[in-house]
């Protein structure tokens, strides 16, 4: 983890992104109950940005004055005797404080007290509430109703949504935040790896999985997201979950999968014969998918945004299936292929972004082509991370074989 000294720098320029006299709340997540006795807990992931905490129960309070003053508080649970013996250890106010960067952190739950007295003395006309969007009909969290108290209980401030601007900078990933998501990739090849070696014919979806998350676990991380293990038709479904068939020698494996270490998510996919060796059909099929994912990274530039990116790939992938005789016309494209080329990595598989702002180096977009034949059973995808750069391209992922003669080679060295 690095230093308090990047979260001091991010809340700065957050701060420094909003108007004179705004106040900012950045509220936990709330625990989800997955039992009648058991919680499941995920920080929120803007909060860890700012703060590197990622223990239940933490709030974020800052606000700028006129004069251009700006005041931090952190919010901490208190220690708890009760529950240190049963969840665990929590941060003392020196540990967080620590840590964060923030030289005001309360155990008194005094949260509330703190936005009111700061409306009351400093002349705040903005506030802003860090919440997720729950849509049209969607129920609304604790964090977007407590936005919805503060605008009924202050109808004199200008109200707006926090979560923008965080995102905005969470887009561009800073050095710490690139040397964590390689380690993560690291991990995730690592585990690729181990469990092509173990692939044979015969064994289950799930025990390639297993083979996947012992290497995770092992290594200190833990999944970005359920490992996707769809062998033979059934890699034609994006989201296949189930990942308990037996897999038969000539089908082919798509495993999407990646660890996620110190919050930071790695995404990769990768296409795997069961039995060793490519058939010279999945051969041709693999490479077309490989060549337009070349010609992806290549088409990612800063300027372009994602949209545009997204048409500019398929319009060179239609022609190119259809010039290969896999699809009739290129206006069949989405026969075989029916999803987006890629999306922002980083503290969420998917991450957060603002769909209209330009590719910018430092960004880190996963690059995904798939190619999906019903008719023959066949479902291929090939996805790696790639961080932008002003001239040219990082891709972090390299090392993790992806070729029908690296899988073939890496398949036989077991």
């Amino acid at each position: 983890m690095p230093g308090n000294s990047v979260f001091i720098e991010r809340r700065r320029k957050l701060m420094e992104s909003l108007p004179p006299r705004s106040l900012a709340v950045v509220p936990p997540a709330s625990p989800k109950t997955v039992s009648a006795d058991a919680k499941h807990i995920e920080p929120s992931r803007n909060l860890y940005y700012l703060t590197g905490i990622s223990q239940e129960g933490t709030w974020l309070v800052m606000f700028r004055t006129e004069g251009d003053e700006r005041n931090e508080m952190l919010f901490i649970e208190p220690f708890d005797p009760e529950y240190e013996k049963w969840v665990g250890r929590r941060l003392t106010v020196e540990e967080a404080s620590s840590k964060s960067g923030v030289p005001v952190v309360r155990t008194d739950r005094g949260w509330r007290s703190a936005i009111e007295s700061a409306i009351a003395r400093h002349s705040i006309r903005n506030l802003f509430v860090d919440f997720p969007l729950s849509g049209i009909g969607g129920r609304q969290g604790t964090r977007h109703r407590l936005a919805l108290d503060l605008r009924d209980a202050y109808t004199h401030l200008v109200h707006d949504r926090l979560s923008g601007p965080i995102h905005l900078m969470r887009m561009v990933k800073d050095r710490d935040e690139i040397r964590t998501m390689k380690r993560a990739v690291e991990i995730t090849g690592q585990a690729f790896r181990a469990a092509a070696k173990a692939l044979e014919p015969g064994m289950r979806e799930c025990e390639f999985e297993a083979e996947l998350m012992r290497v995770f676990i092992a290594s200190g991380a833990h999944p970005a997201f359920p490992v996707i293990a769809a062998g033979g038709p059934r890699a034609t479904c994006l989201h296949y979950s189930e990942n308990g068939q037996v897999l038969d020698k000539g089908s082919l494996l798509l495993a999407d999968f990646g660890a996620t270490f110190d919050w930071y998510a790695s995404d990769i996919t990768r296409t795997l014969p069961v039995g060793g060796r490519f058939s010279r059909r999945q051969r041709h099929l693999m490479d077309l998918v490989i060549r337009i994912q070349s010609e992806a990274i290549r088409l990612l530039k800063p300027g372009i945004t994602l949209g545009e990116w997204n048409a500019a790939v398929n319009d060179r992938y239609a022609a190119m299936l259809a010039a290969a005789g896999v699809i009739p016309e290129a206006k069949d494209l989405e026969k075989v292929y029916y999803h987006r080329i890629g999306h922002h990595l980083g503290l969420d598989t998917h991450d957060e972004a603002l769909p209209d702002v330009p590719v910018q180096a430092g960004m880190v977009v996963t690059v995904e082509p798939g190619l999906y034949i019903a008719e023959e059973g066949v479902g291929i995808r090939i996805e790696d991370d790639v961080l932008v750069g002003a001239k040219r391209n990082t891709v972090l992922s390299s090392d993790i074989p992806k070729t029908p003669d690296d899988i073939e080679r890496l398949m036989r060295s077991r």
